[in-house]
């Protein structure tokens, strides 16, 4: 997979380019239509949750420290910067992730990830949502999200210049290999991904070099 030579993915990022405008403008409004489908509410302290597999491992390990779930969720809790809040479906769908900038939501707003659709498009929104004061809320990012022949698409574009490209390489259900590009890297990175005999992710290869492994 050359990513930066693939016309397709470029027309998918043009393609994205002109949805862009149009979405932003309207971002509170999805936002809200997004959150009515929502019909339970799960929480933690750290993520514990991935919209994208593997998200906090690739292309950079974020954390090693997996998050703590909160089945009955404290006043403490709530008022916690780490707290963050997944919103599902009546299909168990986690469609909704939303974490704090600071723990003065009021003043500084969250940060909110959704699945939502474009022309029949799956999409992942990030944007930076003002409950309390609609008009500041602001789009971030779009990622389509499909797949082709056995591969999954994430092809994400930040305006004005800047996108990234992540290809999951599917067999028998699992992510066997995932590669990547962005504007600001110079070569496209490529992780080999392995499981142990639980199916359970193993480590995470670059080449020769180990760029994660699970030490539980």
């Amino acid at each position: 997979m050359d990513i930066c030579n693939d016309k397709k993915i470029e027309l998918k990022r043009t393609e994205l380019s002109k949805h862009f405008t149009s979405y932003s403008n309207d971002i509170h409004q999805h936002y809200l239509k997004l959150k009515s489908r929502i019909t339970k509410w799960s929480y933690s302290l750290g993520v514990t949750e991935d919209l994208i597999p593997y998200e906090n491992l690739i292309p950079s390990v974020i954390s090693t420290k997996k998050g703590k779930p909160l089945p009955k969720p404290s006043k403490s809790n709530f008022e916690s910067k780490n707290l963050v809040t997944y919103g599902i479906d009546n299909n168990e769908n986690i469609l909704l992730m939303i974490r704090k900038y600071d723990k003065d939501v009021m003043k500084y707003g969250e940060n909110i990830r959704y699945v939502d659709y474009i022309n029949g498009e799956k999409v992942i929104v990030n944007a930076h949502i003002y409950e309390s004061n609609p008009t500041r809320s602001r789009l971030s990012s779009l990622c389509y999200v499909y797949e082709e022949n056995g591969l999954v698409y994430y092809v994400s574009i930040t305006p004005p210049n800047n996108w990234y490209v992540r290809v999951d390489e599917l067999q028998e259900n699992r992510i066997k290999k995932i590669s990547m590009f962005a504007t600001s890297w110079y070569k496209q990175m490529d992780y080999s991904i392995y499981y142990d005999n639980s199916s359970i992710l193993s480590k995470i290869m670059i080449g020769e070099h180990l760029h994660w492994e699970n030490r539980l």
